[in-house]
């Protein structure tokens, strides 16, 4: 057997297990997701605070940082003694 045949057959067969892989682990992930517990009603307060925030143009769980808050912030901490 050639080497350019023997290499061609290894990068086809590798080529097939990463495709059957990628197959495979996306079937697993969505029977995962099947599975997976719906949330019920004792977590509407937080859905209902994940829509508020929603609705408001805000974050539920970041907060934002703005160019003019880091700036400010040396000069408010210079008063502080670091150590």
């Amino acid at each position: 057997m050639k080497l350019d045949a023997l290499l061609s057959t290894i990068i086809l067969v590798s080529f097939l297990v990463t495709i059957m892989m990628a197959v495979g682990s996306y079937v697993a992930y969505k029977l995962r997701e099947a599975r997976r517990p719906h949330p019920g009603p004792e977590h509407a307060s937080l859905r209902a605070l994940e829509d508020n925030a929603i609705a408001a143009g805000e974050s539920v769980f970041f907060e934002q940082v703005r160019a003019t808050d880091v700036a400010a912030a040396p000069a408010a901490m210079s008063g502080v003694p670091r150590g």
